[in-house]
């Protein structure tokens, strides 16, 4: 199982939007402790390997926490996730202005 792919549905007319798009995407899609000096940025890994639901509670859990704590500018609404029969995980990431 792994998160290949996320979208972001802006709520608000953020000025920044395509920065705020670009940050949290880099966020979500990296795996945390992969960054020297960083090792808390990106997603925890750990609900790899567990079954689809309880994956994608902790996944939204996640994704929440973390763009709280590393992109003050939006607030995360909303997450949707969808799996397919591979595994994969696509996220929907709604978010608006702070």
């Amino acid at each position: 199982m792994t998160l290949t792919d996320v979208e972001f549905n802006v709520r608000d007319d953020l000025d920044e939007a395509e920065d705020i798009k670009r940050c949290l995407r880099n966020l979500i899609l990296t795996p945390a402790g992969s960054v020297p000096l960083v090792r808390d940025f990106g997603i925890d890994q750990s609900f790899l390997g567990q079954p689809i639901n309880v994956a994608q509670n902790t996944l939204a859990v996640e994704i929440m926490d973390k763009a709280a704590k590393y992109e003050p500018r939006a607030v995360v609404l909303e997450v949707r996730l969808s799996s397919n029969i591979n595994g994969q995980i696509n996220a929907e990431v709604v978010i608006a202005h702070v």
